[in-house]
């Protein structure tokens, strides 16, 4: 059954869109996919609900638009070929282009589509017809699953290189210990140090675990007083009383992921404390609102970090200072990098040596959809 043009005759000199039957509007309409009928020209004569749905037009919008300029990579050389392959009106033709194409949205963006195009018959010529897949969900899962493998190898390397680190201490204690049994107080010393390499191990293989559930548990939106929020973690890693919170001008509550966000926060806290090269020192906090973004900058006067260094100390187990020197794994700015970017946010450094260092998060905001 052929689709039909249905024209009323007074308005024969005027554009009109192309109307299918009900049955054809039905079928179109309940299809997935975005779908368009368009001339030999390449101007859309039908789009379908789901068309408007993934590119914010309206159908009054789509009509008579042009498919070079909805699809740049499709554009007139395409058409120009579509055009004339069914100007012999015998021909029929079904073709797949999916070589990186973007389709334009309303709104300026772009999503990847796959584009099928093939040749449909109708009581007044031949029509192309276009059926849109979106892959934007599908590369952001294939980039998703590319960065997570990459993760992945370079977390078993680093957590087999540190794991057996303090085996091998271990292993070099227990053999002096049997060496000097007869000494005690040598014994004592061994075992104390053991005992010391065996916590590392315990806190090393916490830190492992608590940075592989990152991004798997659920956490509630709640109002956030950031303010508030820095002033409690300051105390609760026990400062010494030579360090002080410098916060900022106030910024009204906002809805967010809150504990993922303290736990941010309290990481960035702790380290300007605990690297710092003084005995006493100001940790500044301060928080402005940046639309769809909290920004939120946690400032120390500590040693600072050379440029060269920026990068890495976002990798795990990286520390700039040996662990003798400073305890810890180096998995905090690991897991506060992974924490932010899992939840669509970012963070970034700068720093001076000897003047100090800045951490720049930026948090998203949350909508609460409970009500």
């Amino acid at each position: 059954m052929p689709i039909t043009k249905h024209v009323d005759e007074a308005e024969q000199g005027k554009h009109q869109p192309l109307l299918l039957s009900n049955t054809y509007h039905q079928i179109f309409d309940v299809i997935p996919h975005t779908m368009f009928l368009i001339n030999l020209q390449g101007k859309i004569q039908y789009s379908n609900t789901a068309a408007s749905q993934l590119l914010g037009y309206t159908p009054e919008q789509f009509y008579h638009m042009s498919m070079g300029r909805l699809i740049p990579g499709c554009a007139d050389d395409l058409y120009a070929l579509l055009a004339h392959d069914c100007s012999s009106k015998s021909l029929s033709f079904s073709m797949k282009k999916t070589n990186d194409l973007k389709i334009l949205c309303q709104d300026n963006s772009s999503r990847c589509i796959e584009l099928n195009l093939s040749s449909l018959e109708a009581t007044d010529g031949y029509f192309v017809l276009a059926s849109v897949v979106d892959l934007h969900e599908h590369r952001l899962t294939e980039l998703e699953l590319s960065r997570s493998n990459r993760e992945l190898n370079q977390f078993a390397y680093v957590a087999s290189h540190d794991l057996k680190a303090p085996l091998r201490g271990i292993d070099n204690l227990a053999t002096w210990i049997w060496e000097d049994i007869d000494d005690k107080e040598l014994v004592a010393d061994h075992v104390q140090m053991m005992r010391c390499r065996l916590q590392r191990m315990r806190t090393l293989l916490d830190d492992l675990l608590e940075y592989s559930r990152i991004g798997k548990m659920e956490s509630n939106i709640a109002d956030v007083d950031i303010n508030y929020m820095a002033q409690d973690l300051f105390q609760q890693s026990s400062p010494p009383s030579t360090f002080r919170l410098d916060l900022g001008e106030p910024l009204a509550p906002f809805k967010a992921l809150a504990a993922p966000l303290a736990q941010v926060i309290r990481n960035l806290i702790n380290n300007a404390i605990k690297h710092h090269h003084k005995e006493g020192g100001v940790v500044k906090v301060r928080a402005s609102d940046k639309g769809m973004f909290v920004e939120i900058v946690v400032e120390d006067d500590g040693p600072g970090i050379e440029a060269q260094y920026h990068q890495q100390i976002f990798g795990m187990f990286e520390k700039l200072r040996s662990k003798d020197e400073v305890e810890g794994n180096g998995m905090g700015l690991a897991m506060v990098k992974k924490i932010t970017e899992s939840l669509g946010g970012s963070i970034s450094l700068t720093s001076e040596v000897n003047v100090g260092s800045t951490f720049c998060v930026k948090w998203p905001k949350q909508k609460d959809d409970r009500h």
